[in-house]
């Protein structure tokens, strides 16, 4: 998490080494590892039409931007899109001065401010709260967009607002705050947090009161969704690390009363550091997982409680997000350290079998951003996706980022994606 936060290009292990089992909460899980997935190389999967004629912008210079607040300096960012059961697409972001918005004053040593500035940090911000989670709508099928509203403001910097619409219609929003402080030891309070939020009117107004979970780690974050399981209960990944200088870990938690208690089902590690975690479920209902940085897959047949030992497949990636779509084909979005930009992997086979156009990186959906995309499934088939511009590193990115949203369909021969218009 740390990581995301303050670099461009994290540092992480090559290969795909596992020297460690995944664990249930009560124990380690003495399954043998499974065969690492391989890669399936297409041609002529790249899509015809570029994503300069297909995306759009939601919120950005001069398109939507929030109103003024303490510490706002154009930066939107950390997107999710959820669309409900009665068509309204909804967007949550984060908004602030930076990559990351904590409050000021700032609670880092002189030697991570100064390497925060050398990035591009601004040097004399004042923001009291650090970011917020805002949220804009459509009614019309995303032709056009509400202003922002504030989803939450605590006194921290609350990253990545993500989204889940249960059967009742309530909707839960996933994120986690980031007050800035490293020394978690002695200020655990202070920690990164995941926090869950409900909301029973459309997302209109939302609990103010973060509901926390029972982590097992000294700090934790998600970059979400929460998916609902066949069984009606709720699954959530989150990462964290359980000590200081311990590779970060993925916890799994269920919740089976809408959302409004947690309990830890296990613990998913490796040798290196597994983060940004996304699960999806397949129509078996076999759970597929997927993390950070060396895409690391882990599947389950028990609902989370254990899990395979996670195995890498030579394609490193960040901000990677799993959608199962309607004949089962299970999609992939990342962003590539292989090749950069918006990409996007499937496979048909659950995971096993990955179809790209190389070994080390997916399909291009958008080339020339930092990507941190998250879809959802239309009714149509196709994909409905939000991503940013760039990471906000730099002071003149930070302060005009921009967040786009894009349509992606996986052609029913599986031999490539397409791109559609954002607006159907």
């Amino acid at each position: 998490m740390y990581r995301r936060l303050v670099f461009v290009v994290p540092v992480g292990l090559l290969g795909g080494l596992i020297v460690m089992s995944s664990a249930r909460a009560d124990g380690p899980d003495k399954r043998p590892p499974v065969k690492t997935p391989v890669v399936k190389v297409v041609t002529g999967g790249e899509s015809k039409i570029p994503a300069s004629a297909c995306r759009q912008m939601l919120v950005g210079p001069g398109v939507k931007q929030p109103d003024p607040f303490p510490g706002y300096r154009g930066f939107v960012g950390w997107e999710s899109p959820l669309r409900l059961r009665d068509g309204t697409l909804l967007v949550g972001f984060s908004a602030g001065y930076w990559h990351a918005s904590p409050p000021t004053p700032l609670r880092v040593p002189p030697a991570t401010l100064k390497h925060w500035q050398d990035l591009g940090m601004q040097k004399d911000i004042d923001a009291p709260r650090g970011g917020r989670a805002m949220i804009i709508r459509s009614n019309d099928g995303g032709k056009t967009w509400s202003k922002p509203a504030t989803i939450i403001d605590t006194p921290a910097d609350d990253r990545h607002p993500n989204f889940l619409e249960l059967p009742d219609k309530t909707i839960l929003c996933t994120l986690f705050t980031y007050t800035g402080s490293e020394d978690v030891a002695k200020e655990p309070d202070l920690a990164a947090r995941t926090g869950i939020l409900r909301s029973t009117d459309g997302g209109k107004t939302w609990e103010q009161k973060p509901r926390r979970l029972p982590s097992p780690f000294v700090f934790d974050a998600t970059d979400g969704p929460p998916i609902l399981l066949q069984d009606g209960s709720i699954l959530l990944a989150v990462y964290g690390s359980p000590a200081k200088g311990v590779p970060e870990q993925v916890g799994i938690f269920r919740s089976t009363d809408t959302g409004q208690t947690w309990k830890l089902l296990s613990v998913v590690k490796s040798n290196h550091e597994m983060s940004e975690p996304t699960v999806a479920q397949l129509p078996s209902g076999r759970l597929v997982l997927m993390a950070r940085p060396e895409g690391d897959v882990a599947w389950s047949d028990d609902g989370g409680h254990t899990w395979t030992q996670p195995v890498s497949f030579g394609m490193r990636m960040f901000e990677p997000g799993l959608v199962t779509l309607k004949d089962g084909t299970l999609l992939c979005l990342h962003g590539s350290y292989g090749a950069g930009g918006f990409r996007a992997i499937f496979s048909t086979d659950g995971g096993a079998t990955w179809i790209a156009p190389a070994a080390k990186h997916g399909f291009v959906v958008d080339a020339g951003v930092y990507g941190y995309a998250k879809g959802v499934l239309m009714p149509d088939g196709s994909v409905f996706a939000a991503y940013i511009h760039t990471g906000g590193h730099k002071t003149k990115d930070a302060e005009s980022n921009g967040i786009f949203a894009i349509r992606l369909r996986v052609r029913p021969d599986h031999s490539g994606i397409d791109l559609l218009p954002a607006v159907e």
